[in-house]
């Protein structure tokens, strides 16, 4: 939430210059998209966000808080999409990158976890997708185990 303020005052200072007719509107269209995102209001959030995304689509700000409400949504490759965006107009954002990691981790997890499933158990490959996903259950990130409930794993670890 400090980081979508700060950027609204940075939007304010300097990004709406480009818009000098639309200022008033970008940043209405932000308060909107910030009250959406935090009230979990995640289908107007992402209308809002895409707005201010085709509106200001330099905003790496934008980008991660679309990655972040695409992970919260169950929707990892449009996350990777938005994270990778928002990684390209800020290369040092290091939350970016760990929330890049943390969806493309539970994506791995998830396609060992379906190989295993499906693999004899007679099969050699079987043991080191054992061995992977015993790894990877130990890492901490909630929802990496092999029980029934986790078997698509919940996106509410990235970070906010």
């Amino acid at each position: 939430m400090k980081r979508l303020l700060s950027l609204s005052l940075l939007l304010l200072a300097c990004g709406c210059s480009s818009l000098p007719g639309d200022r008033s509107n970008v940043y209405e269209l932000r308060r909107e998209a910030q009250l959406a995102y935090t009230g979990n209001q995640d289908e107007r959030a992402e209308k809002l966000l895409l707005g201010l995304a085709r509106a200001v689509p330099n905003d790496a700000e934008t980008w991660f808080y679309l990655g972040n409400l695409y992970a919260r949504t169950k929707r990892p490759a449009q996350a990777v999409d938005a994270y990778q965006k928002a990684l390209m107009l800020k290369t040092d954002d290091a939350k970016a990158w760990h929330n890049l990691g943390v969806v493309k981790l539970r994506e791995a997890w998830a396609a060992f976890i379906q190989a295993y499933g499906v693999i004899p158990p007679e099969d050699p490959l079987a043991s080191k997708l054992d061995e992977l996903i015993s790894a990877m259950e130990k890492l901490p990130l909630e929802g990496l185990s092999r029980t029934p409930k986790a078997a698509a794993p919940q996106e509410g670890d990235a970070k906010q």
